[in-house]
């Protein structure tokens, strides 16, 4: 049986087919049980409009917090009600630099003077161009000594007083290239430049035990990469901030539900799960789920804060 944690007030809009009970036997009240586990922290945007945090995850791995993804506002608070432990954390990986997608690094690095720390923390994310910070700039004007939190700026020298090391990792991928710099034991990170406007946006393949995650983040598959770089997935993650039938300028941007039905069925992912969900898609569920399912056929999730599902 599929169980999730959910706050009474929330909506639940979770669409399912049956193939969910083959592919996802249970989600766990916590994450805190065998296997790889998907958590979602954050399952919205930046509104006041809704008590939704904004688009975070959190990957587990035999009851061990492993990947953080994009801890964005509200991740700080989620990943402590979630009982995951920093100290485990492999590493933090984010798809954009915006404040949607980073502003509780500070908060997460403040609170973390706290545990017992002593392996090495990468954080890898985009590269910068003319326009746009690079992951090491947010950090450095986050925390640095000329940022906008001074106090933790020794967590980025020899003397940081966490007890451990930051290690911050600019990612620049030309054209199609693929990046794959990290592995250790049963984990592998991935990542592919995709297009969201002009913005540097990264793609980002988990693949961990026996399991394969992408988080294909806010892009508007202009280059159309996601669909190797996803193949056999597990589990395949969107930004979902289009409805169905979009046309216009925020198609440069983002996704539409057309073309996540193409990539998912091309890709042959077992499963699509849609967060960062905003004003234009809450309560089109229905007209989402019937334009995906024109292509492919597998279940659809459509995230809320705090569940927790088996990979």
């Amino acid at each position: 049986m599929i169980r999730s944690r959910f706050r009474p007030q929330t909506t639940v809009v979770v669409l399912l087919t049956c193939a969910v009970w083959a592919h996802l036997s249970h989600a766990s009240v916590f994450c805190h049980e065998t296997g790889v586990r998907l958590e979602v922290l954050g399952s919205g945007e930046l509104s006041l409009d809704n008590v939704r945090s904004s688009e975070s995850y959190l990957i587990w791995h035999e009851n061990r917090s492993r990947i953080l993804v994009n801890p964005g506002p509200g991740t700080y608070l989620r990943f402590k009600m979630s009982g995951a432990k920093f100290e485990q954390l492999d590493a933090i990986v984010v798809t954009q630099v915006g404040l949607e997608h980073t502003g509780d690094i500070p908060h997460l690095l403040a609170a973390s003077m706290r545990v017992e720390r002593t392996e090495p923390l990468p954080i890898f994310g985009p590269a910068g161009d003319d326009t746009h910070p690079s992951i090491v700039q947010v950090i450095e004007r986050s925390i640095g000594e000329h940022g906008a939190y001074p106090e933790l700026r020794e967590m980025l020298t020899y003397k940081d007083p966490a007890g451990y090391r930051l290690r911050i990792r600019e990612v620049n991928l030309p054209n199609r290239k693929r990046w794959g710099k990290f592995a250790k034991d049963d984990l592998k990170l991935s990542a592919v430049a995709v297009h969201s406007g002009l913005e540097p946006s990264l793609a980002w393949r988990v693949n961990i035990g026996d399991k394969r995650v992408v988080f294909a983040g806010e892009l508007s598959n202009q280059r159309d990469i996601v669909r190797e770089f996803a193949k056999d997935a597990n589990i395949l993650v969107f930004t979902h901030r289009l409805p169905a039938g979009s046309r216009g300028d925020r198609t440069l941007l983002q996704i539409t539900p057309e073309a996540i039905g193409r990539i998912a069925s091309m890709a042959n992912v077992e499963v699509v799960l849609l967060g960062g969900r905003g004003w234009r898609t809450f309560g089109r569920e229905y007209g989402t789920r019937e334009t995906i399912q024109k292509n492919y056929s597998g279940p659809q999730i459509y995230a809320n804060e705090e569940e927790c599902w088996r990979v």
